[in-house]
């Protein structure tokens, strides 16, 4: 991932959130996790950063949407068990992998809105590189 991709998406998810009334953290990871850009908008919870952070990395390092979880641990609720408390892990939506022809470059990570919300703004994030 970029520095411009990354600047590119957090910014593009900031500006969703504004015209959502909201107020948000959005960080950007590369493939490996480490954060690429990270921008906590004014008056956001200050959780929201390592939040974030942690949705980002779990979705660039399984390389699905960090909603997903909810679905994947419904009849099985030990690897959910099993999975959290586990550093960077994270099963609440707002996690969203980033690929580039094919490629896992990253994850955009949302925290400081209702789930949902958070996923339409790291989509918006996420869109803003085709853009």
């Amino acid at each position: 991932m970029t520095d411009e991709q990354a600047l590119k998406m957090v910014l593009a998810a900031v500006e969703k959130a504004r015209t959502m009334g909201l107020r948000i953290t959005a960080v950007a990871v590369d493939a490996g996790g480490h954060p690429k850009a990270l921008l906590r908008m004014d008056g956001a919870p200050f959780h929201g950063a390592v939040i974030s952070t942690d949705k980002a990395r779990t979705a660039a390092g399984f390389g699905v949407p960090t909603a997903v979880w909810k679905t994947r641990t419904a009849d099985r609720p030990h690897i959910l068990e099993g999975l959290n408390g586990r550093a960077g892990f994270i099963p609440i939506g707002g996690g969203v992998p980033v690929t580039v022809d094919g490629t896992l470059i990253g994850a955009l990570g949302v925290s400081g809105a209702h789930e949902d919300e958070d996923c339409d703004i790291a989509a918006a994030g996420i869109a803003a590189l085709a853009a």
